[in-house]
């Protein structure tokens, strides 16, 4: 392992005891490397690394799920013949705003296709459009009941509810809606309206490693960091470069579990500078949701969602509505 003059802190064995089991300390990863087969080559990271774009990175409103045994199976809505046509007409009556007979052809779509769930936020919608929030309310909740994962249906249950004045459902349903479909620009714009008349916190922060791994060749891997990633950057560059390791794990070779991160997390909370988790909204929200317990919630909604929004789809409603609870609480504020 090729050295470089930088300091380890010395760290205790509370956090990894207490909070989760089966990670590595820092300095144990450190010891891996210097143990291995592989040269680690350690240098200072010498640019800023840009948030990457990932403005399409997007779900969309195409696929509903269902449970068998254990797992969620996730299938796109397959609309033809008669059911195409009435929704194709409902399409055309909408455009026209003529929204009575817009829903006529909905309601004969969904007569043929009881499984053509996003029919009934459509439906929904022309009743919104229309100022009759309770019917557009009654037919969202519908298909949140039917679909859980149609994020439009929380996101237009939530605008409904705020006009009503039901801010703390309408809370509820737009966070939701975030997840469900987490870089939606157009959703964020809601989500900013109704926190922001909860007096909650909007402001933007993505989690952005400034670290660079790398294999340079067969058995050497490159790793580049700036003040305090590196703790991160050991634990993602043993992950994935040093040999065995995911398996002694109890992680396939190629597959990827959350305790990767999980690990580089611990890792980066037990070195990072006490006063920028102060100050650094990403450390600072690290650290409290530690504190609150919710460090699954943290990896899950600001490392995993943004770069995989599809994953939202395996997820349980309970575990969706514990992320809903960490963005209100960590991101939003909410005492």
């Amino acid at each position: 392992m090729k050295k470089h003059l930088f300091s380890l802190a010395i760290i205790g064995m509370l956090f990894f005891d207490g909070y989760t089991q089966n990670l590595n300390t820092p300095a144990e990863i450190f010891k891996i490397m210097e143990e291995s087969s592989v040269m680690y080559e350690i240098q200072i990271l010498e640019k800023e690394i840009l948030p990457p774009d990932r403005t399409n990175l997007l779900n969309y409103n195409d696929v509903y799920r269902v449970k068998e045994n254990n797992n969620y199976i996730v299938i796109n809505y397959d609309v033809s013949g008669s059911t195409a046509s009435y929704a194709s007409k409902a399409e055309e009556y909408f455009e026209k705003k003529d929204y009575a007979n817009a829903r006529n052809m909905y309601l004969q779509a969904l007569a043929i296709d009881s499984t053509y769930y996003e029919i009934m936020t459509y439906l929904g919608q022309t009743y919104y459009i229309e100022g009759d929030y309770e019917n557009a309310i009654n037919w969202y909740e519908k298909v949140i009941k039917l679909n859980f994962i149609d994020y439009m249906a929380h996101w237009f249950l939530a605008d409904a509810l705020s006009l009503k004045g039901d801010t703390e459902r309408a809370l509820d349903e737009i966070t939701i809606a975030m997840i469900l479909n987490r870089n939606n620009p157009r959703i964020k714009k809601s989500f900013d309206r109704i926190y922001e008349s909860k007096k909650l916190k909007t402001t933007h922060w993505v989690f952005n490693p400034q670290m660079e791994i790398g294999l340079v060749d067969e058995n050497k891997v490159k790793i580049s960091f700036a003040e305090d990633w590196l703790s991160y950057a050991m634990a993602k560059a043993v992950w994935n470069f040093e040999p065995g390791y995911k398996e002694k794990k109890g992680v396939a070779k190629e597959s990827y579990s959350s305790l990767e991160e999980k690990e580089a997390i611990a890792g980066l909370y037990l070195t990072m500078d006490k006063k920028k988790q102060k100050k650094l909204p990403e450390f600072k929200a690290l650290s409290l949701a530690i504190d609150k317990k919710m460090l699954d919630e943290y990896i899950i909604y600001e490392i995993m969602l943004p770069d995989h929004p599809s994953i939202v789809y395996q997820l349980t409603e309970e575990t969706i509505l514990g992320i809903k609870e960490y963005v209100k609480t960590v991101r939003g504020g909410l005492k």
